[in-house]
């Protein structure tokens, strides 16, 4: 690591840890341009998102920097907005829980001349929707990002209210398609000046692959999901994440993580993990899965644990997870058609 290089972390969410090194001038740029592009003029942010992620070094500390705004830092458990917090074109740095945070605090931001509400880090939740449903026609935006630690931002689309469909990923200025032409199904491939180094590298990567499986155009893409996360279970697709988030959107308070295993007899599988600070037993578990899911094939086991072990930035902790399990964890499925 060089002296002006700066440390990001990847800890367990999809496999072994791994430190990425960034320069300032590029952790300048991408605040710079995503802030033109997507938030537009800003007085104040009020972030949820802890400035060791790059998400929230970005937006909670190199951003109110260069527009020389003040920040303040938000718990998940506040119970209104605090008073410095004044009725200020505000930039909002939201994670995954942030919004059922920001669902009790309709009313103040109903009087907020404008926000910007930049969601990253994860997949948005039940209460998201229904935060912009509420603020429509309100001076209240939101906008998702989708990246990594690895590549930075790569592509936004603006949220949607509950009930409406979510529009395509289109790529920031700045990214391009590494592979040439259209294709469904395949891997998300992309070339950007802004790629971070793993310490292990001696040069900057010009492209990198995340394990995501998208179908694209010219300069957008659908999002099918990580390519761990989708698997077949006797010949029938299953989208791990969609089925999760299914379920978690079905039972206020219930947590939910699926995590593929390999099986002896189907050679696929999976196990569902739960946490609901009251009762729900496995059988109405099961058809609560049917009713969000018709057909899906039920897990291979359920496990009800205190609670899903999470990162700093709310995803899943996944190698956890299969530790209460005793299994190796499974990074991807090779060789299996999708």
């Amino acid at each position: 690591m060089t002296s002006t290089e700066i440390e990001f972390r990847t800890s367990g969410h999809t496999g072994s840890p791994a430190v990425w090194l960034r320069t300032p001038g590029q952790l300048r740029v991408e605040a710079e341009l995503i802030a033109d592009e997507l938030v537009g003029e800003i007085e104040q942010i009020v972030s949820f998102a802890p400035v060791e992620h790059l998400f929230g070094r970005l937006f909670a500390q190199v951003l109110p920097e260069i527009r020389g705004v003040p920040v303040h830092h938000l718990t998940h458990a506040p119970t209104g907005l605090p008073p410095e917090v004044e009725k200020k074109r505000t930039l909002f740095v939201c994670l995954p829980s942030s919004w059922l945070v920001l669902r009790h605090l309709l009313g103040q931001l109903e009087e907020l001349p404008s926000a910007v509400a930049l969601h990253g880090t994860g997949p948005t939740v039940q209460a998201t929707g229904e935060v912009v449903a509420a603020l429509s026609g309100t001076g209240f935006r939101a906008v998702e990002l989708f990246g990594s630690t690895e590549t930075g931002g790569i592509a936004y689309r603006d949220i949607a209210p509950s009930g409406a469909e979510a529009g395509r990923w289109r790529l920031l200025p700045d990214v391009e398609f590494a592979d040439p032409g259209e294709s469904a199904g395949q891997w998300l491939h992309i070339r950007s000046p802004r790629l971070a180094r793993r310490s292990d590298m001696t040069v900057r990567p010009e492209t990198w692959r995340l394990p995501d499986v998208i179908h694209r155009d010219e300069r957008s893409f659908e999002f099918h999901g990580r390519a761990s996360a989708l698997i077949k279970v006797n010949g029938e697709r299953v989208n791990l994440e969609e089925l999760a988030t299914a379920l978690r959107n079905s039972v206020d308070g219930l947590d939910v993580a699926c995590l593929p295993v390999r099986d002896p007899v189907r050679a696929e599988h999976y196990e569902l993990f739960y946490s609901l600070d009251r009762e729900l037993s496995r059988r109405q578990l099961v058809e609560r899965l049917r009713t969000v899911m018709h057909d899906v094939t039920p897990p291979r086991a359920m496990h009800q644990v205190r609670r899903i072990p999470r990162t700093a930035t709310g995803k899943i902790a996944v190698t956890a997870l299969y530790a209460l399990t005793q299994q190796e964890p499974v990074a991807a499925l090779e060789g299996v058609s999708r």
